[in-house]
Formats: C-alpha cells, structure tokens, sequence
C-alpha cells in the first residue's frame, strides 16, 4: 500500500477523533436529554470508525494492505421523528444545542467529502469500499442533523410568524 493510503486512514482517524470530542463535549454539556442522546450516539460511532481505521492503519504499516474486516457496520438510526420532536421541544432554536448542530452538519459534510475522495483515489477495491462505507456513515449523521435543522428553522418560522401572508 503506498504511502498516500497510510495518510488518508491517519487524516480519517483525525476526523473521527475530532468528531468524537465534539460529540461526547455536546453530550456532556447540553441540558436537552434529545440532543445528549443524539450526539452520545453519534459520539459512539466516531469511536468505532476510530477503531476500525486504527486497525487499518497498523495493517497498512506492518503488512501493506487494510485489514481484512468481515463487516464494518451500519449506522445507528437516531432520525426518529418522536427523538426530533423531543429536540424541538427541548431547545432554544437559537441558543447553543442549535449551533452545535450547525457546526456538526459542517463537520459531517467536510468528513463525506474527505471520504468520498479518498474513495475516488484509492487504489484497491478494499480501500474503495472502506472510504465509501465512511462517506455513507457520515451521510446519514449530516441527514440526521439536517432533519433537526430544518425543523428548529420551522419551529423559528411559527413562533415568530414568519410565515407568508396568504
């Protein structure tokens, strides 16, 4: 494996790491239990590719290919509509749990596109498909945060009547 593989899995596991710590950072402090669930979960997740890249990695230095994973697993479903009804009702749409979802959709997006590059320029069909499963992981947590997103914007939208006159 060239040495363009071994950088591309240490920047991943630097993006997990740092999402891990953004995540586990809004767990630890919101006072929303909707928004502690969802970013514990996602918090989770980060430490999971964390460790399945860090397998990687060590079989990429010592033996010169990715470590042979039989299954890399699927993302958990934190989408459900009664956890976004609780968030809503949970949150300023303004305040701080709001922005941390801001800023997590950025951190999600930067990840996909870091992935689905990665994916377009690796060499072997395994690199392929483990840049791939990222970028689809990382797709669905920005999903996720986009559906919260849009409903705190509609929850703004109604309190303030900023509807349009019909």
């Amino acid at each position: 494996m060239s040495a363009e593989a071994i950088e591309a899995v240490k920047g991943a596991i630097l993006f997990e790491r740092r999402g891990w710590a953004f995540y586990s950072k809004v767990a630890s402090t919101t006072k929303s239990e909707g928004v502690r669930e969802v970013f514990s979960s996602m918090a989770e997740e980060e430490k999971r590719h964390e460790e399945a890249l860090a397998l990687h990695y060590s079989s990429l230095v010592r033996d010169g290919s990715l470590a042979a994973l039989t299954t890399l697993g699927q993302a958990s479903d934190i989408s459900g509509e009664i956890l976004t009804r609780k968030v809503i009702s949970e949150i300023d749409a303004a305040g701080f749990e709001a922005a941390a979802i801001s800023a997590a959709m950025a951190m999600e997006a930067s990840s996909e596109k870091y992935y689905r590059e990665k994916a377009s320029e690796a060499g072997t069909e395994s690199g392929r498909n483990l840049f791939n499963w990222l970028a689809d992981w990382e797709h669905g947590h920005l999903e996720t945060l986009a559906g919260l997103d849009r409903a705190l914007m509609e929850k703004i939208w109604f309190e303030n009547r900023f509807w349009p006159e019909i």
